[in-house]
């Protein structure tokens, strides 16, 4: 849930920037940190949200998850690759809060 409203936020943010495009990128870094703290599984959940959010907010057609600009399709594809990579190489199995 805190990949997916935090890509909603910084969705919001860029919505009227020309940079919007490489916000998913930029959020690469989010993705880390969650799965790392998270685990495994918040990783790659909050990754597949938070492609899910962009496609969805941020880039045209507004409402759908078909993105007509080919250079955010890239850069979504990207984020997945790298936000599912990093959450399988770095990500303990389990969250670190539930072992306390």
């Amino acid at each position: 849930m805190l990949c997916g409203t935090s890509a909603a936020v910084v969705s919001w943010i860029a919505a009227s920037h020309d940079w919007r495009v490489m916000v998913p990128l930029l959020f690469t870094a989010v993705l880390l940190l969650i799965a790392t703290i998270f685990g495994l599984r918040a990783g790659v959940f909050g990754t597949i949200l938070a492609a899910l959010v962009f496609a969805a907010v941020l880039f045209t057609p507004m409402g759908s998850v078909h993105v007509a600009s080919a250079s955010a399709r890239a850069n979504l594809g990207w984020m997945l690759l790298i936000g599912l990579g990093f959450s399988l190489l770095f990500a303990p199995p389990t969250s670190t809060f539930r072992r306390h």
